[in-house]
């Protein structure tokens, strides 16, 4: 099953995929149930314009989950 195209009215900055932000719907964002760290988010305020597509999101909180090599976790 494939999205309606008027549903995917935004591109991520991050991948260049098209996806839907939910900020304006009358259900929460999914984005909501991802958790990024107060400097996570300020960086990608600085570095991308808009919003990111679930994928990055969901990607950038996995990332930022993981213990740097060498780093005791």
């Amino acid at each position: 099953m494939s999205a309606d195209p008027a549903t995917l009215a935004d591109t991520c900055p991050r991948c260049g995929k098209a996806f839907h932000c939910g900020v304006a719907d009358a259900a929460p964002c999914p984005c909501v149930d991802l958790t990024l760290t107060p400097e996570s988010t300020a960086a990608l305020r600085a570095r991308f314009h808009g919003c990111l597509c679930l994928a990055c999101l969901a990607c950038l909180a996995e990332l930022q989950a993981q213990p740097l090599a060498g780093q005791p976790s």
